[in-house]
């Protein structure tokens, strides 16, 4: 099996639940539970893949604080390969307090500090040329590494016979594709979400956004359409809505994506092509979304195959 280079945003997340509201100022409001886990698109990419059982390692920046020691221990009491993590004595670790709704969404309040402080200096020759796959979690996110930099980056990892991937996060600054343009022509995939993939490009419906994200240089594109499933398009071929498991009462869609995004890793990690990569991603989602935190609820791989064999016969 293929080993994985996740890279990116690294975040601690305080899960507040219920929050569908925030308290008027000067009031209190009592909630249900509060709780701490790891999270930012490439850390829970990474812990997702180590529960699965694929061969993982983390590059990332986190400050010299509590919570970058948090970091740390958390992901490698999973299994993770954190030789990549970085200390930083000059910012601290990036934190999102996690507002869950009722319904199972979610709202973020987001400090960037030590993702917007990563750079491509911070990821060792070691670590690279230590894996197969090179996934960057959280572009956009990512002030100092998007763009040119990860151009620079996936660039190098493809003469090194690396497969590149690379998945967005919202971007708060609204800026959008003049972030990540340049590195788009050397992924092999390129999975962004339906709501983030409209804004890079101008399109609503996925098979419109999906064309032009070709036409922008990736090979593979697949556009994960929420509750729909996974819009899958290889280059060249047909385009396949690959639909997602019927979850009834989400309890928590935090890491939904990521953990799309660990399914579908997985798939290529394994050398599957890209539906049954896509159905799988789908499935280790119907997992996520069952508890707190965005690793929480992540079985084995032997697991999420018996949940689809289950369901598909």
């Amino acid at each position: 099996m293929k080993k994985i280079l996740c890279i990116g945003s690294v975040t601690v997340d305080i899960m507040v639940m219920p929050a569908s509201t925030v308290p008027t100022p000067g009031t209190l409001r009592a909630v249900e539970s509060v709780s701490t886990h790891v999270g930012g698109c490439a850390t829970n990419c990474a812990n997702d893949l180590a529960k699965l059982g694929v061969p993982v390692s983390i590059s990332c920046l986190v400050g010299k604080d509590m919570m970058g020691d948090f970091i740390l221990k958390e992901m490698s009491s999973y299994g993770v390969d954190c030789k990549g993590i970085v200390f930083s004595d000059t910012v601290g670790t990036t934190v999102s307090v996690v507002c869950i709704h009722e319904s199972g969404e979610r709202s973020f309040l987001y400090n960037p500090a030590s993702s917007a402080a990563f750079t491509i200096d911070d990821i060792s020759d070691e670590v690279l040329a230590d894996c197969d796959i090179v996934f960057v979690g959280g572009a956009m996110l990512l002030t100092s590494f998007d763009g040119e930099p990860t151009r620079k980056l996936m660039k190098r990892a493809r003469e090194m016979g690396k497969i590149t991937v690379l998945d967005t996060a919202w971007d708060f600054d609204d800026i959008w594709l003049p972030k990540i343009e340049a590195c788009l022509p050397e992924l092999d995939y390129f999975i962004p979400s339906v709501e983030e993939a409209a804004k890079l490009t101008g399109e609503e419906d996925p098979v419109k956004i999906a064309e032009k994200l070709h036409t922008m240089g990736p090979k593979n594109i697949v556009v994960k359409v929420g509750k729909q499933g996974a819009l899958v398009s290889p280059e060249g071929e047909e385009m396949t809505l690959v639909p997602s498991f019927l979850v009834e009462k989400p309890v928590d869609t935090t890491g939904a994506g990521d953990s799309f995004c660990s399914g579908f890793l997985t798939g290529l990690a394994n050398g599957w092509d890209m539906v049954k990569s896509a159905q799988f991603g789908n499935a280790v989602g119907a997992h996520c979304i069952q508890a707190i935190g965005a690793s929480t609820a992540i079985p084995t791989m032997a697991e999420v195959q018996k949940f689809i064999d289950e369901r598909t016969k």
